[in-house]
């Protein structure tokens, strides 16, 4: 076990379920913890009786709703206006963004419940949903359903696996990884396929 996932580790054995909601909490807003090692823990735990399963699920689910709704108001803030600034050195300019911005607007928020699914993936839907001002009404639900089952199903993982949880744990969050690259590479294959789509009608 790594030393980091150890000292993590200890903070939730300790605190429990205080621990667990800042380490989600800040996990959501892009600090470097490993989420879903956390919970199957936490679960792994409730299958010894140290923590409660109904309060671990709502606890879980709290901290990454709330780190979420924290991720979507930071890039709400920093807006568009931080993207054009960088824009120069990711290659972007003012009519790819202004696409970048109505694409997701269309499509993108059918994204927020599964991208919890894939580590890394599930912050690039957040900051983008503010950045783009997905109306937050619809932002919150999305975002309270897919962290709810995103909880519901590492934590439930870790109490049925029990001493087996941190292997498997390793395993999923390998292939898991791999998967949101993937994803990423789709969604931005379809934008592309979108704005050429466009591009072909505006000259029809």
């Amino acid at each position: 076990m790594q030393g980091l996932e150890q000292y993590l580790i200890d903070i939730i054995y300790h605190f429990k379920y205080i621990g667990l909601f800042i380490l989600l909490t800040c996990g959501l807003v892009g600090v470097p913890v490993p989420d879903e090692f956390l919970m199957t823990f936490s679960g792994f735990q409730t299958s010894l009786g140290r923590m409660d399963f109904g309060t671990t699920l709502m606890v879980a689910t709290l901290g990454s709703f709330l780190g979420m709704n924290l991720s979507y108001w930071i890039g709400r803030r920093l807006g568009i206006p931080f993207l054009h600034k960088v824009a120069p050195y990711l290659h972007l300019n003012e009519k790819k963004i202004v696409r970048a911005e109505h694409w997701f607007q269309c499509y993108g928020d059918r994204l927020i419940v599964i991208g919890y699914f894939f580590p890394g993936f599930r912050h690039f839907t957040a900051y983008f949903s503010g950045m783009s001002k997905l109306h937050f009404g619809r932002y919150t639900v999305l975002a309270g359903i897919g962290a709810f089952l995103w909880a519901l199903t590492f934590i439930t993982l870790g109490r049925i696996l029990g001493v087996h949880w941190q292997r498997i744990t390793h395993i999923l969050h390998h292939y898991l990884a791999r998967s949101g690259i993937v994803l990423a590479i789709i969604v931005f294959l379809i934008y592309l396929y979108s704005v050429k789509t466009k591009q072909g009608k505006s000259f029809v």
